[in-house]
């Protein structure tokens, strides 16, 4: 079905940009209309889904369609598949990407997945990658129950769904299911593509579990 798509927006092009010539359209407008309407089709979904997109649906379409890709499966599994699942999308990432980076942020999810929190922090500090390593730090911190060491990693928190997102941690922790609604929703309200799908789904586990 994708390899149908692709020929057909790639036909399309060829014969709009043979039409354009015979209207003596000039070559480098032709060439940025060219780029543009690839674009559009091709890579901008990607782009919207994965950075920019606030339409949850949209996003899970587009996971749904590319799970065999490892980083895909993971937060696919979230929404939808068991934590031995989720397991097993983390070890894919981890065994087939070999970016420090990368795998450090994984390994850290799949060690905080496992309850082994020393672990998630020594991996978190590894990350080499900020706001991303502060935020993963914050995030072992709490599971381990330092509360005031996680809150201390909060000027690092760049990103405006971070801060929230701890918070929303510290109050399941506490067991301040108020707070917990409060913080979880502004996180989520932050977020945008694909991580504000992990939020959304993440925080849906944990309010059940509270419930």
């Amino acid at each position: 079905m994708e390899l149908v798509k692709l020929t057909l927006i790639y036909l399309f092009a060829i014969l709009a940009c043979s039409f354009l010539l015979l209207m003596d359209i000039p070559t480098w407008l032709i060439v940025i209309l060219l780029i543009l309407y690839v674009f559009m089709f091709t890579l901008y979904p990607h782009f919207n889904a994965l950075w920019w997109t606030n339409n949850l649906k949209k996003i899970d379409r587009f996971l749904k369609r590319n799970k065999q890709k490892a980083l895909f499966a993971y937060p696919y599994a979230i929404a939808h598949e068991s934590l031995a699942e989720q397991k097993d999308a983390l070890q894919r990432i981890i065994s087939t990407h070999q970016q420090p980076y990368i795998k450090h942020n994984y390994a850290c999810l799949l060690a905080l997945l496992e309850e082994h929190y020393d672990q998630a922090l020594t991996e978190a500090k590894q990350i080499q990658k900020e706001p991303y390593q502060s935020y993963m730090i914050a995030h072992s911190e709490v599971l381990l129950g330092n509360i005031e060491s996680a809150r201390e990693m909060m000027p690092q928190l760049t990103e405006k769904w971070m801060v929230p997102s701890i918070e929303s941690l510290i109050s399941a922790k506490e067991q301040n299911k108020e707070n917990f609604s409060r913080y979880s929703a502004e996180a989520i309200e932050h977020a945008r593509g694909v991580q504000k799908y992990l939020l959304y789904y993440s925080f849906k586990d944990m309010k059940e579990l509270q419930m």
